[in-house]
């Protein structure tokens, strides 16, 4: 029979052990969910930037395709948090486009369509040691110019298309 201070001493080295072989687990996994919950923001964010671009595109009046493209790169270069606060890890890498006969001063019901392409990269941070893979984003967005901005007349409706 071992004195109880012996069976203590063990089951306190035993728990150390299983301590010691757990915690690098634990600590990938909680990496792991951090990383996943960053990406999902960032591809949030990305996704509202260029929404939010496409909405500005149709603001400026009909065949001003500058003041357009002005007001689009605008909203979405100011919803990426230019300081990098929120969105450090997010890295545009295709610049925002946008095309649609609104922007070239044609009368159509067709939309506004924006896109842009960006990277989110982990490997300045602590997530990048179990997230080291770049994800890839990509997101396009539509908008309707409303219909007193199609054409001098919008209350003339033919077909569903605005007539001026």
């Amino acid at each position: 029979m071992t004195p109880c201070w012996r069976r203590r001493r063990r089951e306190g080295a035993q728990a150390t052990l299983e301590t010691a072989l757990v915690m690098p687990i634990m600590f990938a996994i909680t990496l792991g969910f951090i990383g996943m919950m960053l990406q999902l923001r960032a591809e949030c964010e990305f996704q509202s930037a260029v929404n939010l671009a496409s909405q500005a595109a149709v603001q400026p009046a009909l065949g001003d395709p500058d003041d357009s493209l002005s007001d689009a790169r605008y909203a979405f270069s100011h919803t990426l948090d230019p300081y990098g606060t929120e969105s450090g890890y997010v890295t545009v890498t295709q610049p925002l486009t946008c095309s649609g006969p609104y922007l070239e001063g044609e009368v159509s019901a067709r939309p506004v369509v924006c896109s842009a392409g960006a990277d989110v990269d982990f490997s300045n941070s602590v997530v990048g040691v179990v997230w080291f893979w770049t994800i890839h984003l990509s997101a396009t967005a539509q908008a309707q110019p409303p219909p007193y901005r199609r054409c001098a007349n919008p209350s003339a409706v033919d077909n569903g298309q605005p007539s001026c």
